[in-house]
């Protein structure tokens, strides 16, 4: 719809616009020099002419005889992008750069009137002022006759015409018998004639004739000479303009004055036909003109009246012109604008009934759609039910058979403890005892919360309210922790409110009254313990664990501050959720502590929070109110003892020994029970090393090349299956056999881990036979694919003459790819005594000891004994197939000197080479 509106006012606009776009107007600048008469009857010209051309726009500027100003007027039409710039230049001297400038940069410049030095213009325009000066002179020899004397009134110093008339004036009038006594300038202006007209008098009383270069000095130099009484002499001037020189003939003020073409009309014609790139002519010089007197002056101001008054009914008649194309230009667009109008109203007419019928199509699609939405509400709804129901059901069975496992748990758990004091068991059924009932007391634990947490739900869960001293239950309740802190060097803490000040021989705080508070000791106690043993889980060794609390008499507030890994963002805001793991990808818990922790503290009136940064570890506050039930305090017994601790926090020792003559076993797991458990289990038959994530067990796969790797799935930092990848991707790991050891048991999963190169796949809980058969099964797989390397370095046990060197193995195996790389570079390498294995090493790009293991991993042999019977397969080659000698064959294959080839080659194959001849030959 909106698409179908815009093409309706793209439409409207084009028609509006049809048929209005104009021809290019041009811009023509006009740069006068001065302002006078002659000058403004000029501009009535151009202006004049420019009516008849709709396409041209003029604008003039009079510099009133300031060079710098006429700069800045040529500067001004050339900044603002005129089309042509016409100019009657000051001074040559002067305006000549600026002209260039404007010439070179690509701007038509006409000059008129006036010169320049030079001919950067594109065209000139200029009157014959040597021939005027020779008129004023031929005037001046009929008027007067020969002999006669004459004073020049001269324009501006620089000024071309001035000069022309100058030179054409004295020239000619020294010719017919008179004399110039004087030429002194007056700037073009009647001011400045009459002072230079009345020294001039002064200085030579007794002349006949006065020659001004124009009428506004010729009529101030007749001024001067009349009142100095000298009406006899002549005055003749130059421009003939109808106000001023015209004027001042008919009345007698001067005698004469010549006409001074000025050619407003042709200087635009010219502009346009440069602009329209028609024909013109670059230099035009108009001839002077005869001279006004008395006999013509009167018919010449009648002409100039006449044409005045024409001239005003041409711009009356254009004006009215003017007026009528606005009114039928505004008409035209009326027009064309009611059209759009039209074209556009059908067009919202038209959207308007497709709005209106998409309306009622999309009314009944959306009562569809509700009708369809409202039946699956319906369906949505009794599903939610049937959840809510089985959810109920299945934590109903799930609570009973938490409160069935206790009476098992129980009768396994003491036994279990009984057995795990035993003096009597060996050092490994110790280490597998204490190991059972480490994780017995956990499982008690958790079946414990599960069955508080259900409670709680319910609503059956009471709080036993006793008054208790916080202090000394806080100390107490550390106490447990201490050895934990103690062994992993983590400094555990408690900061004490300031006003006291801790008493290290009676475990109390002297200086102040002891915090009293009535809760539910054993709940607040979990609470604490919760918090706590997280902080151990997350905090590594050397950090530091701060217990603290302080009271206001109102509420008792205390914290558990780590330095440990801290806990992002994303999982901040949900880590009291029940069943909630804030690393769901690599979980370390049940995720129902803290939930059960924030039950309880809520159970008495409370609140729990959580500041974390990553990196840099959490502080966990708790609040409770202050309350009070009696006036004394009592000492409650620990609920949680040592032995709770050490289950949840404490390591197993074991006692590991190492026998060169076993595989070695990396077992990568992040449950330190679990890698202590295989170990045992598998300790009589292999060396057994451990990693805690994906990340350090490939490091120590790279480092140790181990015999077998078994992998747990879920980790943290990395995860089995991206370190089984690493781990076959590797060149110098990818022999080892990966036995994945996990929970995850469905087939989705599996099919992860072989798709990510593991060899096998055991899910827990696991059988011992089993896991040991798995792995026994693996090593002798890799051992049999060790014999396929082993046929080809392998000697046969009699010479033959088809014996071949070694080969290589069929590609697209990365352990193939490894030994068939290491077989070319041999073979290039070959003959070159001085190669080693740190040198074989660094071509196949890894350190000594790795290529060491790999090498032997592959082909049962060490680096330099796989060297030697290369080399040596190679020299039987050349003796049974080739006739060259045995000390060429000894250097071609690299031995240092033929008696050592021959030592190792009987050595290797019961004769020497040369007995190998012998038989051929025979």
């Amino acid at each position: 719809m909106n698409r179908i509106l815009s093409y309706i006012m793209l439409l409207s606009v084009i028609v509006a616009v049809t048929g209005c776009k104009a021809d290019k107007v041009y811009k023509i600048g006009v740069s006068q020099c001065s302002q006078d008469d002659w000058r403004a009857k000029m501009n009535d010209e151009i202006n004049r002419e420019i009516m008849f051309h709709e396409n041209a726009v003029v604008e003039i500027r009079s510099a009133d005889d300031d060079n710098a100003r006429q700069i800045e007027d040529i500067k001004y039409f050339a900044d603002n992008k005129f089309d042509i710039i016409i100019v009657s230049p000051n001074e040559a001297a002067a305006l000549t750069p600026i002209i260039r400038k404007v010439y070179e940069s690509g701007t038509p410049v006409i000059i008129f009137d006036r010169n320049i030095i030079g001919d950067t213009y594109t065209a000139r325009i200029g009157v014959d002022d040597e021939g005027i000066g020779r008129s004023a002179a031929h005037y001046a020899t009929h008027l007067l006759g020969k002999g006669t004397t004459a004073i020049e009134i001269y324009g501006l110093r620089g000024s071309t015409p001035a000069d022309g008339r100058h030179n054409g004036f004295a020239k000619e009038y020294e010719n017919e018998g008179g004399r110039l006594l004087a030429s002194v300038p007056a700037n073009w202006n009647k001011e400045d004639a009459i002072p230079v007209t009345d020294s001039l008098l002064k200085l030579y009383p007794d002349i006949d004739l006065i020659f001004a270069h124009n009428d506004r000095m010729a009529i101030g130099a007749s001024e001067v000479a009349r009142r100095h009484g000298r009406r006899d002499i002549r005055v003749i001037g130059i421009d003939a303009a109808p106000e001023i020189g015209i004027q001042a003939v008919a009345d007698s003020v001067i005698d004469a004055t010549f006409l001074y073409p000025t050619e407003g009309h042709r200087l635009i014609q010219t502009a346009l036909a440069i602009l329209k790139g028609q024909p013109y002519r670059r230099e035009t010089l108009i001839p002077a003109s005869s001279a006004v007197d008395l006999t013509n002056a009167d018919i010449l101001l009648l002409q100039n009246e006449t044409l005045k008054q024409e001239t005003g009914k041409m711009r009356l008649l254009k004006a009215q012109i003017d007026d009528y194309w606005a009114k039928h230009s505004a008409q035209t667009s009326l027009f064309y604008a009611s059209i759009a109008i039209i074209v556009l109203l059908f067009g919202v007419g038209f959207l308007l009934l497709r709005v209106y019928w998409q309306r009622n199509r999309h009314r009944k699609t959306l009562i569809q759609q509700n009708r369809l939405l409202e039946q699956e509400r319906d369906k949505q709804k009794q599903l939610n039910e049937q959840l809510e129901a089985a959810t109920q059901s299945k934590l109903m069975f799930f609570t009973n058979v938490s409160h069935d496992l206790r009476t098992p748990l129980t009768l396994i758990a003491e036994p279990v403890a009984q057995l795990a004091q035993a003096a009597n068991l060996t050092p490994r059924q110790q280490t597998l005892m204490k190991i059972a009932d480490k994780n017995v007391r956990i499982l008690k634990r958790l079946i414990n919360q599960i069955l508080d947490f259900r409670k709680y739900e319910n609503g059956k869960l009471d709080l036993r309210l006793t008054e208790i001293d916080f202090d000394r239950a806080t100390r107490d309740w550390m106490e447990s922790f201490y050895t934990i802190a103690a062994k992993r060097d983590i400094h555990l803490t408690l900061a004490v409110p300031a006003d006291g000040t801790n008493d290290n021989s009676t475990g109390n705080t002297t200086g102040r009254k002891p915090p009293r508070v009535a809760i539910d000791t054993e709940k607040i106690e979990r609470v604490f313990f919760n918090l706590l043993s997280n902080a151990f889980k997350f905090t590594p060794d050397n950090g530091t664990i701060t217990v603290s609390y302080h009271t206001d008499g109102t509420t008792l507030t205390f914290g558990i501050k780590d330095t440990g890994e801290g806990i992002s963002s994303r999982n901040l805001g949900n880590i009291f959720d029940r069943f909630y793991q804030a690393d769901r990808v690599h979980p370390q818990g049940s995720g129902i502590g803290l939930s059960l922790a924030k039950a309880f503290v809520e159970l008495h009136g409370g609140t729990i929070s959580v500041d974390s940064t990553p990196g840099k570890g959490s502080e966990f506050t708790v609040t409770l109110p202050v309350t009070h039930v009696t006036d004394n305090t009592v000492i409650e017994p620990k609920n949680i003892d040592d032995k709770e601790v050490k289950a949840e926090l404490d390591d197993i020792d074991t006692a590991m020994t190492f026998d060169d003559d076993k595989p070695l076993l990396l077992i990568i797991d992040d449950n330190t029970d679990i890698q202590k458990l295989v170990g045992e289990l598998l300790a009589n038959d292999y060396n057994i090393i451990t990693a805690a994530n994906g990340r350090q067990g490939c490091r120590m796969a790279a480092r140790y090349v181990p015999d077998i790797i078994i992998c747990d799935m879920m980790m943290p930092v990395m995860d089995g299956l991206e370190c089984c990848r690493f781990i076959k991707n590797e060149v110098s790991t990818s022999h080892i056999p990966v036995l994945m050891l996990t929970a995850c048991s469905m087939d989705e999963q599996r099919v992860q881990g072989y798709d990510n190169g593991a060899d096998g796949y055991l899910s827990k809980p696991f059988n011992t036979e089993v896991l040991k058969s798995r792995c026994a099964a693996l090593i002798a797989n890799r051992k049999r694919i060790i014999r396929l390397y082993s046929t080809t370095v392998t000697p046969p046990e009699k010479p033959s003459a088809g014996a071949a060197p070694a080969r290589q193995l069929p590609t697209g195996d990365i352990d193939n790819e490894f030994y068939n790389r290491f077989i070319d570079i041999f073979n290039r390498e070959m003959g070159n005594s001085d190669l080693n294995v740190d040198t074989l090493a660094s071509m196949m790009g890894l350190e000594r000891s790795q290529f060491y293991r790999k090498i032997k991993a592959l082909t049962n042999y060490a680096p330099v004994e796989l060297i030697r019977r290369l080399r040596l397969q190679h020299g039987r080659h050349l003796l049974t197939t080739t006739e060259k000698t045995i000390s060429e064959i000894a250097y071609e294959t690299g031995f240092s000197t033929p008696a050592y080839f021959t030592k190792c080659y009987r050595d290797a194959y019961g004769e020497t080479p040369t007995e190998v001849r012998n038989k051929l030959k025979g």
